[in-house]
């Protein structure tokens, strides 16, 4: 922003001048004029250290109501303006009287909230504060890094350059009864101040300074300085992040937050009267009884849960109150309603500390404090009233009709646009430099601002019992505000709470219980028929041995894997985020978990083990008792594996990790059981008495063959022994008079201990956490710069129009209109802004527009009547081809990858083919600079687990993307939600400067500031709740439709903050019903306007035919340009993510040292077939497993990056994607799979050479293939992680079950089936190779005994059933089945492209 300097500023008519200062004088609480940060008299101008000055600021006395609004309203009629909207705010110059009265309202008021005794007062101290990046930490490369020590790398560290910082000596304080804004640009470290105050930096390291709590009340000598983890009990928190339960309610989720929140005296009427009342404040009295919605369920929009997630944190009573970017995404009118909010409870004895971004001017005289950042440096910390006083001495002084927060913003920001970065530059590190050399000393000759000097005590306004309601005098009896405690419910009442929110949240998980039902049959069903129809004969008994160990794995396998998903994914993330703010114990919420999962835990577990046992033909002798026993087991089992599965995610947070941890432990708990191995070796053996197998194994066996005899007609001979129950117990080396009560009671108690163990480790110990990304060096950085700026690019200019529109959501007749009759224009070359309230359908209106699916919901379907035209012509499905659109989501992004190498790619892979690519990478870095990211190019982006770019930067690098190719029409969704004011402005003048060139813009917006809408805005949509038109046309008749309904914009305002409020209805007591009826008056009269507009164009005959929309098409990008460049992307993000990478490198050989260590080398003795058997079965079925995992920690950030790619019409094809992303496995699937073989075959024992050698590993490779497209085709049905790992693991648990090489059983058309998978081929190349030839050595005792079942080569191929023995036409067929399924994945993915 250009500086006005003291002779500019001398040229302001005097009017204005005087008309100002007598107005925002009194708002700001000063009589100084240069306090306010605006023009003053002349013998001032330029004199910021003069005593009139300093008298002002220090001396100014406080100002009573009545007398502003004297005052005021003085002002207000003598220039001839009436305000006309009770509580409408407008610029910094004219605040309606309302807002003035709502800011002081008297605690005699029915303010539930604002009534309830204050909390115990702390005041905030920030000293010096510096915070830097921490240095990447060498980690050895294992599947679980694990640092390395550090003396080993003290001398590396030696050498590294200096450490960078975030923060750099950051001081502020704010005491409690204030409210402190700290702004900046985006990047500047706010959010990083926050984590520190509230003290969750994780890794970030403090190099220097403090910061401190210090209660006010305490006496001098009880006065004692706080850490901020010693205030953690009296913080409240508010995250950018919305941590919330996808099937409660709103009016639910804030109720459960009351009752865990509020202390425990305070009855239930006064509890709902406190949740009723936030429901108001927040405005969402609408949307109080909907869901929150989640990943597959539509629910309230991302404004409703910026505002809900608020609304926990307002419901509790912290002494200090923390939020970041508590309004973005809320339109100007709640975020005002919303600061108000806060600025009261901080009267109210609270520490109040937010970070904004593009505040309205009105809310400036809500602050107490401002922190004013600069990429980490102050320019500015202290009393709001010496802030301008301090930039005036250094001769920066705004102008007359300028938003205080915005100049603060634009003054203190480097602006990277062209003509202008070396500039501002200069000033802001002038600016930081003045600050460092005196800034303190300025602000602290002024700290005694009102007669507080922060030692002070501000008297309380108590209120008396005959001016309560009965809800805040039962609130005062319960709390003493001088033996202040929160006193929050105990243990007991925890656990019914959670109880109840975990009960409701589950139960209305709709797609989850039909999943777990239907999963629960499926697999019972597929288990019955591998083992169908037992029967008595040796091969049976065999079977049936066989069936009493199998059901374990089979079953739990699936809970297993899906359990760790749904508890690092969902559960631990909400546990995690609620235990932050100390609401509960672990006990009660271990317990809640428990009991609220348990009944569909127990009716699944049931019926899959009635489907089993009655299609299998288990034992039908005391029927009652053995299938009693067979549900038990199943149920314990799976009440033991999901304690399991909480603890290796309360060990690991990340899915990979955990799922590798659990299943390296399963293979040992498995091999330990006593069916595969019988004599395990002694340091595995002990593993037995942890391992849930071994218990559920044992308790069905003696279930099944205890004192039991088989027929075995026509069996003689040694094989008669195993028609005796009682032998084949002896066999497995189980004791006949063992009770199985014995091991349900083990199995009960295994999972009680893995339940308190995962407990104690989630009250001490926090695994994982937001780790800072660093820079990365690009050696290619800056090499290319723009080519004259010219992309060589013809666009049509294509006219939108939209006729008649309404689009609402119909469930079983209950009917929501989103969109009511709209009909609007927007002409090329312009900039169309769609302004509303939340909830007025503006981002549904963007998707229509972009021709954007969106889900409904279960049993929902959305319909459309209207029409939406290019040129005059109904739009087609080709249409989309045309548009751009920058939803408002931007976690799509690759978190390894820089903003530098996510540009270049967009570039590379969105542009003509016709274009170089020097070109087009010259594109990127001028888009890069047009949006000022030259700053942060070489950071990585980040995701959930990295601490990248910040949450403004990555909003801006998502329209860079978009940006790349300029389309013809760019349809935008908040493009500045989560900006700072000046690169707000600046992203909106890039994208005015695009609709000049003859692009049609179309941009939805909450808080513009006064500059873009004069500037950046052409037409303007205004939207009222529920998709109704109040306004559509050029922005010039805003003015005339505002002065024709009754409510004439007054001079100086914001005109987008003014209609913004006119058609916002105020849910909070009386102001309802007056602004809905004034809402509904505008609409009404528009409708009327907007009929007899229709009715004149309707008089005057056709319209001249518009330009015919071509469509052209390059052909998309050829696969001799996009595969390259995906493929290089796809590797440099994995790269970069080292623990991914080398646990998908190592899985495999790992699964592979594992069967080494518990098998060691396979002997030639009585044991040595029954141990290959084992070893051979154990080996290949999870190999396809293997490949799931590996896939799920790679694929859905890649699958959702191409999906976005998509739908913003970049031209490569489906098979591209799909070939890059089998290119880049393909090595580590290799590599791994050759480890694996080492292992497994030579390190094993198996008989080998070279052909044996590379045909193992070939299969090997071919089962890894299978489970990584099977991951594919199944992570392309569904976006839901958890659900896409459950029917992964399900149906290759199907398979493995049906491919005849675990039951000898499986009827013969099943069987059949089975020679389309890749497990049967590779388990004959595998058995086939190592029986040729072998010969094992057993006694003639050990043959008559039993005990040596197979003696030599021939017998395995019996037993198996293998008579081809062509090994090389088996690896021929497994090749091609495995290259089918691959096709059959890119055909998932095609079919999805196709409905996106």
């Amino acid at each position: 922003m250009e500086e006005i300097s003291p002779k500019q500023e001398q040229q302001v008519p005097q009017v204005q001048r005087q008309s100002f200062v007598e107005t925002l004088t009194p708002l700001l609480e000063d009589r100084s004029p240069r306090a306010s940060g605006l023009p003053e008299p002349e013998s001032t101008i330029g004199h910021a250290h003069s005593d009139s000055v300093h008298r002002g600021v220090r001396g100014s006395d406080s100002i009573e109501l009545k007398d502003l609004e004297s005052r005021y309203s003085a002002h207000m009629q003598a220039h001839d303006i009436t305000p006309a909207v009770s509580g409408v705010s407008g610029e910094a110059k004219y605040p309606p009287t309302s807002l003035l009265r709502n800011i002081t309202t008297d605690m005699a008021s029915k303010d539930i909230i604002n009534s309830l005794p204050p909390p115990p007062p702390y005041n905030l101290s920030v000293e010096e504060l510096t915070i830097g990046v921490p240095p990447p930490k060498p980690v050895l490369p294992l599947p679980i890094p694990i640092p390395i020590p550090e003396f080993l790398r003290k001398k590396a560290q030696n050498s590294e350059a200096p450490l960078r910082h975030i923060v750099r000596n950051i001081s502020a304080k704010c005491d409690s009864g204030e409210m402190l804004a700290i702004i900046g640009g985006s990047g500047s470290g706010k959010t990083t101040v926050l984590n520190a105050i509230v003290g969750r930096l994780a890794n970030l390291p403090i190099e220097h300074g403090s910061i401190s709590y210090s209660p006010l009340r305490a006496t001098q000598n009880e006065k004692k300085i706080l850490s901020a983890r010693r205030m953690k009990d009296k913080i409240g928190f508010v995250k950018q992040t919305d941590t919330l339960l996808a099937h409660l309610t709103v009016r639910e989720t804030l109720r459960y937050a009351a009752a865990l929140r509020l202390p425990a005296g305070i009855s239930t009427e006064t509890r709902e009267a406190i949740v009723t009342q936030t429901i108001e404040e927040l405005g969402l009295r609408d949307a109080a009884d909907t869901v929150v919605g989640g990943t597959l369920r539509k629910g309230i929009s991302g404004g409703e849960r910026r505002r809900l997630s608020i609304g926990c944190i307002l419901v509790t009573m912290p002494s200090v109150l923390v939020a970041d970017e508590p309004t973005t995404g809320l339109d100007a009118t709640t975020s005002y309603n919303l600061l108000l909010t806060l600025s009261q409870l901080a009267k109210r004895n609270r520490t109040v500390v937010l970070t904004l971004h593009q505040p309205r001017s009105s809310a400036f005289p809500l602050f107490d404090r401002i922190l004013l950042l600069s990429k980490g440096r102050v320019v500015y910390s202290g009393h709001r009233q010496r802030c301008f006083p301090w930039f005036a001495s250094l001769n920066h002084v705004p102008g007359s009709d300028v938003n205080p927060m915005d100049w603060l913003i634009d003054v203190s920001t480097v602006d990277t646009r062209e003509g202008r970065e070396e500039e501002s530059r200069q000033r802001v590190a002038a600016l930081i430099d003045s600050w460092e050399d005196g800034g303190l000393d300025f602000v602290n000759k002024g700290d005694s601002i009102d007669g507080v000097d922060g030692n002070t005590i501000v008297p309380e306004r108590v209120m008396s019992d005959s001016n309560m309601n009965a809800s805040a005098v039962e609130v005062a009896g319960l709390l003493h505000v001088e033996n202040w405690d929160l006193n929050r419910i105990g243990m007991l009442r925890q656990t019914v709470v959670l109880f109840s929110r975990a009960n409701k949240n589950m139960y209305r998980n709709y797609g989850y219980m039909l999943t777990s039902a239907a999963q629960s049959m499926v697999l019972g069903v597929a288990l019955g028929l591998a083992f169908f129809r037992l029967g008595e004969t040796p091969a049976d008994i065999q079977s049936l041995k066989m069936l009493c160990f199998q059901y374990v794995p089979y079953y739990t396998y699936l809970v297993l894997i899906f359990s760790i998903y749904k508890f690092c994914a969902a559960d631990l993330i909400i546990f995690d985020r609620e235990r932050e703010d100390h609401l509960y114990a672990v006990a009660p919420w271990l317990i809640s978990e428990l009991l609220s999962n348990a009944p569909i835990q127990i009716i699944s577990a049931a019926v899959f083990a009635l489907i089993v046992y009655f299609m299998t033909n288990m034992r039908t002798d005391d029927l009652a008792a053995n299938l009693f026993i067979f549900i038990t087991a199943i149920i314990m089992e799976q009440f033991a594996t999901i304690g399991f599965s909480l603890l290796a995610a309360s060990i690991n947070r990340i899915y990979a990790t955990a799922s590798l941890i659990a299943n390296a432990t399963q293979i040992f708990f498995a091999m330990s059981a006593g069916a595969l191995l019988i004599r395990p070796p002694p340091y595995i053996d002990w593993v037995k008495y942890i391992s849930s197998y071994y218990f559920g194994f044992r308790a069905v066996t003696i279930s099944q063959f205890q004192n039991r005899q088989f027929l075995c007609e026509n069996v003689v001979g040694i094989a008669r022994n195993q028609c005796e129950g009682n032998q084949v117990l002896t066999g497995l080396r189980i004791p006949i008079d063992h009770n199985p009560g014995y091991y349900l009671a083990g199995l009960f108690g295994l999972g009680l201990v893995e339940y308190l163990i995962s407990g104690i480790l989630l009250a001490t110990y926090h695994p994982g956490g937001v780790k800072h990304a660093m820079q990365v060096v690009s050696l290619d950085r800056g090499k290319e710069v723009a080519i004259g700026g010219d992309l060589d690019i013809s666009r049509q200019r294509i006219d939108v129009e939209v006729k008649g529109l309404t689009f609402s959501w119909n469930r079983r007749n209950n009917r929501k209109t989103i969109l009511h009759n709209v009909n609007a224009k927007f002409p090329a070359g312009q900039v169309t802004a769609i302004l509303g309230p939340s909830g007025a359908g503006k981002s549904t209106l963007l998707q229509i527009l972009s021709s954007r699916s969106m889900n409904p919901g279960p049993f929902a379907r959305f319909e459309t009547e209207g029409l939406v035209t290019l040129n005059g012509e109904a739009r087609m499905k080709k249409s989309r081809s045309l548009v751009a659109f920058v939803e408002q989501e931007d976690d799509y992004h690759l978190p390894a990858l820089t903003v530098r190498e996510t540009l270049r790619y967009a570039a590379i892979l969105r542009l003509p083919k016709s274009m170089s690519r020097k070109r087009k990478i010259a594109r990127a870095e001028e888009v890069l600079r047009m949006l000022g990211l030259i700053e942060c190019a070489d950071t990585l982006v980040g995701g959930e687990l990295v601490k990248g770019i910040s949450g403004g930067e990555k909003r801006r690098l998502s329209l860079a993307v978009e940006m790349i190719n300029d389309p013809s029409i760019l349809v935008v969704d908040e493009p500045t939600s989560g900006l700072d004011s000046l690169t707000a402005n600046n992203v909106m003048l890039a994208l005015k400067s695009i609709a000049e060139s003859g692009r049609t813009v179309i941009v939805s917006i909450h808080q513009p500031r006064s500059d873009i809408w004069h500037a950046g805005i052409d037409n303007v949509i205004l939207l009222a709740k529920g998709g109704r038109t109040a306004y559509s046309g050029p922005k010039a008749g805003v003015e005339k439709m505002c002065a024709s309904v009754g409510w004439p914009i007054p001079e100086m305002v914001n005109p987008a903050d003014w209609i913004l409020d006119m058609v916002s209805v105020d849910n909070r007591g009386e102001q309802e019903n007056i602004t809905r009826e004034r809402v509904k008056h505008i609409v009404d009269q528009w409708e009327i306007t907007e009929r007899k507009s229709m009715e004149e164009l309707a008089t005057m005959g056709k319209p001249v035919d518009a330009t015919k929309v071509i469509y052209e098409s390059d052909g998309g990008t050829p696969f001799y340009i996009s595969i390259p460049v995906i493929i290089d992307r796809m590797l440099r993000n994995l790269w970069r993510q080292q623990p991914v990478f080398w646990v998908r490198l190592q899985q495999a050989p790992l699964l592979g040292c594992i069967f080494l260590l518990i098998y060691q080398r396979l002997k030639h003795g009585a044991t040595g077939g029954q141990d290959r058997v084992g070893f051979i079965l154990q080996m290949v079925s999870p190999l396809s497993f293997v490949g799931v995992l590996n896939n799920v920690a790679v694929f859905p950030s890649d699958r959702d990056i191409y999906f976005h790619e998509v739908r913003s019409n970049t031209g490569y094809s489906a098979a591209a994607f799909v070939l890059s992303f089998t290119l880049v496995e393909l090595p580590f699937e290799i590599v791994g799979s050759l480890l694996f073989t080492v292992i497994t075959n030579i390190g094993a024992g198996l008989q080998t050479n070279a052909r044996i050698f590379f045909q193992y590993a070939f299969a090997v490779w071919a089962l890894q293939s299978n489970g990584e497209s099977f991951g594919m085709m199944f992570g392309v049905v569904t976006r839901d992680m958890g659900v896409n790992v459950s029917l992964v693991s399900a149906y290759i648990s199907i398979l493995v079950q049906l491919s005849g090489i675990v039951s000898a059983s499986v009827p013969n058309w099943l069987s059949k089936l089975a020679w389309g998978t890749t497990l049967k081929y590779a388990t004959r190349i595998i058995v086939v190779n190592e029986a040729t030839g072998l010969q094992l050595n057993c006694t003639q005792t050990e043959i008559q005994n039993g005990e040596c079942l197979i003696q030599n080569g021939q017998d395995l191929l019996n037993l198996f059933g293998f008579k081809d023995l062509r090994t090389g036409r088996f690896c021929a067929i497994l090749l091609a089945v495995t290259i089918a399924y691959r096709i059959l994945a890119w055909a998932f993915v095609r079919a999805k492209v196709a409905s996106l």
